[in-house]
């Protein structure tokens, strides 16, 4: 197997445990980073105003970010290896 392929099978066989949060994670009024979930407010990743910016995530995952991203005002798209991540981010932008 390659290294996408490996890749790719690790975070589709992570999308179920990660679909459970993700209506959590969108509902949020601000993304939380890394395993202790500390919010942008604290540790902040991202512009304060992201109002009219192209945004790429890469990685997206269930896309909360770009959800978040989405309702301050910015164009997001979100990017990842995984069709079983996508398949959530989809599901939760309905």
């Amino acid at each position: 197997m390659s290294y996408v392929e490996t890749n790719r099978a690790h975070w589709d066989g992570l999308a179920d445990s990660y679909a459970v949060h993700a209506r959590r994670h969108w509902a949020q009024t601000e993304p939380t980073w890394g395993n202790f979930a500390a919010p942008q407010s604290r540790v902040p990743m991202l512009p304060a105003d992201v109002a009219g910016a192209d945004v790429l995530e890469l990685g997206c995952g269930t896309g909360y970010v770009s959800a978040w991203a989405a309702r301050a005002g910015a164009r997001p798209v979100g990017l990842d290896v995984s069709a079983r991540q996508l398949a959530t981010a989809r599901q939760m932008q309905q």
